[in-house]
């Protein structure tokens, strides 16, 4: 699998991104599309924006429920350096119904 590459940024800021998403439904043989709202706090890093694009690419044919999906992009893009502060949101419509799933690390001094 591939991750997102990082570039230095001298600002500190939040940055919002929304993008298609697309993955297979583990349970219904059909492909779920749907997006994905991505925060982030640069630290002296953010994600190359193309090669993000390129990341959740990688979804597209991979068989995994919103709920995972969602917390495996938390994971992987919370484990940078320099990137502070990930929050993932994926919306999807399905089954007749809009499904939204979110997913944030509570940072451990707030614990």
């Amino acid at each position: 699998m591939i991750s997102p590459r990082t570039v230095p940024v001298e600002t500190k800021v939040r940055v919002t991104t929304t993008a298609p998403l697309q993955h297979m439904c583990p349970f219904v043989h059909e492909v779920d599309n749907g997006s994905v709202t991505i925060l982030w706090d640069t630290d002296g890093w953010t994600f190359e924006l193309h090669s993000l694009r390129d990341y959740l690419n990688t979804f597209s044919h991979r068989e995994i429920s919103h709920e995972d999906l969602t917390a495996e992009l938390r994971d992987e893009l919370s484990s940078h350096y320099g990137i502070n502060n990930v929050t993932v949101e994926t919306s999807w419509r399905t089954a007749g119904m809009e499904v939204r799933c979110s997913s944030w690390l509570i940072p451990a001094d707030r614990l």
